[in-house]
């Protein structure tokens, strides 16, 4: 290759750069509020312009679900600790691993279901403009982490 094409060259690749980075902030766009951020009450009735009514009711649907995970958690972990004893005596058998295996996935379900539950009570708190808010606020935090090729099915 001649030299004449390297300046060509090395500008086309600048710019493919540049032309990536805008694509991607644009598609990704602004990194969301993280998880803890979405259960600090101070946040949200600033960020969604929470009446005392709204905040008072969100903070006990908050609450609840902090009761409810830490029994997911407790059942969770407790189910962990038999399969790691089910593990150690385990020839090649697998019905016990299984059933506590099965164990955890359903506390873990159950949490995944109660945070759902907590979210929908939380909406109906809501008038339609802090719905809004907080569906996209919601959405930046769940995708975030995730993979954009995950998140969209490429």
């Amino acid at each position: 290759m001649s030299r004449k094409w390297i300046v060509p060259l090395v500008a086309a690749v600048a710019a493919c750069l540049v032309a990536y980075g805008i694509a991607r902030n644009t598609y990704c766009g602004r990194p969301g509020p993280s998880l803890d951020r979405l259960r600090d009450l101070s946040f949200l009735t600033r960020e969604l312009g929470l009446s005392d009514t709204q905040a008072g009711a969100i903070k006990n649907l908050h609450a609840a679900l902090g009761v409810k995970l830490n029994e997911c958690c407790a059942l969770h972990c407790a189910a962990r600790a038999r399969l790691g004893q089910a593990l150690a005596r385990e020839t090649n058998g697998t019905a016990q691993t299984e059933g506590v295996l099965a164990e955890m996935c359903r506390a873990y379900e159950e949490s995944e279901r109660a945070t759902l539950d907590h979210i929908r009570q939380l909406r109906l708190v809501l008038n339609a403009e802090q719905r809004k808010r907080f569906d996209a606020m919601i959405s930046r935090c769940m995708c975030r982490s995730c993979d954009s090729k995950a998140v969209n099915g490429r």
